[in-house]
This record gives structure tokens, sequence and C-alpha cells, in this order.
């Protein structure tokens, strides 16, 4: 059985609202819908008039088995690594997410043409996957508006400027964070997307901080100054509204 927490905006409304769909970080094998930085953003969130959805997927240690729907995704990685195993579940459980959400968007009022994406770590890196490889896949996806990319990238297939590439004209607006000396997930995968994003004319925001590690912490997201009186989580919040 997979889970999730869904955040409702306090203030109230008769119409449908924006949906934005949070994935936690944890290499594939690890972390919690619930974990500080997740409660966080989608507080946030909900405090600008969105619906949240944080959500599980299957981990690799639970030795997940992907579902025909993400067959493609599965044939360009070998499944037989954890990693990449748990990277196709995460993609096939957002997307199923996504389908229960979207199966209640009358009752939960949802905004079906509003949707985002945002994760961190390997929540980013299935966050990317879902908004822009699922078509070039052959995977059914909703259409996604915008990505909030923290400290991710594009891993499908195992050639990663082609992975990047799988970014198209009038798919979804990028906001991305990543430390310049990320230990953890390479900075030069979002330097990839965000290049080809802006090769697309699609709209970004990049925030590529020098000096910094892998996550929220290392990143200072919560906390660094990006811009005058504003941290990368302020410039994130705004992007999502936009």
């Amino acid at each position: 059985d997979l889970l999730l927490d869904l955040y409702e905006p306090v203030r109230r409304s008769n119409g449908r609202r924006p949906l934005v769909v949070l994935i936690h970080g944890g290499g594939f094998s690890g972390g919690s819908r619930q974990s500080d930085d997740m409660v966080t953003i989608a507080e946030a969130l909900a405090a600008r008039g969105i619906v949240v959805a944080s959500i599980d997927y299957r981990l690799s240690p639970q030795d997940p088995e992907p579902s025909p729907r993400v067959a493609a995704a599965a044939a360009q990685v070998p499944t037989t690594v954890p990693v990449f195993n748990g990277m196709v579940a995460a993609i096939d459980d957002t997307l199923t997410a996504l389908d229960w959400l979207l199966d209640h968007a009358r009752d939960l009022r949802i905004h079906r043409n509003r949707i985002g994406l945002v994760g961190s770590s390997a929540g980013a890196i299935t966050a990317d996957h879902v908004a822009y490889a699922s078509d070039d896949l052959g995977i059914d996806a909703p259409r996604i508006r915008f990505v909030g990319d923290l400290w991710g990238g594009m891993f499908i297939p195992l050639d990663f400027p082609a992975a990047a590439r799988q970014l198209d004209r009038r798919e979804a607006a990028l906001f991305a964070v990543h430390g310049a000396d990320d230990p953890t997930v390479p900075v030069f995968l979002d330097d990839l997307l965000v290049a080809e994003a802006r090769r697309e004319g699609v709209p970004v925001e990049y925030h590529r901080v020098a000096g910094a590690g892998h996550g929220s912490r290392a990143t200072g997201f919560f906390t660094r100054e990006v811009a005058p009186g504003q941290t990368a989580f302020d410039r994130m919040l705004d992007f999502a509204e936009r």
C-alpha cells in the first residue's frame, strides 16, 4: 500500500485549485514523505493556495517490480542495479499517484491542467523524468506545468546529454537548485537540463550554489539569500505560484 499526505489551503475557494505533487529524496532506498523539508515545503505551498500531495513510492530494498506502463523506462537502464530499479519504480508510483489524484479531481477541487511536481534529490530525478521523459518513452502522463528540481537531473537513458534533450519546447517550466560541489548527484546533470530548457525557450530559473554540496542544508535552500530578501525556497514558491 502506498500513502500520501494531502495538504489543503486554508484560504477558502469555490473553484478548482492547482496541485503540486511532492516527492521526497533518499537515494531511492529511503526517505519519507513526512521529513521536515517535505512538510515545510508542503505547508508553504498550501499557504499560497495550492493543494499538495506528498507521496510515498516503493524503494529499492523492497525489490519493486515496475509495471508494464514503465517498461520503456526500465529497458533503458540496468534494473538489476537496485538504484535504477528504484528509480523506475518511483516514476511508476508517481504516475499512479497522479492517476489517483486526477480520478478524485472533482472531490478534491483540483484543476486538472494546473499540476506541478517538486522533488528533492531522488524525488527531483523522479519529477524530471515524469515531466520531461514520459512522452519520449511512450508513457502516458498528465501535462505538468512546472518542476521544482532540488539537486536532481536526468539519468534515463544512460547518455546524460541525450537524457536532458528529452526536455522539449512547451514542456514544464523548470526551477532548479544544485550545489556546485555536490558529491552525491553531479551538478552537471542540472547544468545539462537547464541548458536544454534555455535552448528550447522553456521558462527556467537556476540557482547553482558555488562551493555547496548536496541537500537543503548544504545549499542553504531555506536560509541563504539568492536575491535581495529572498532565499531559493522563497523564489521557488513564487515560481510555483506563477
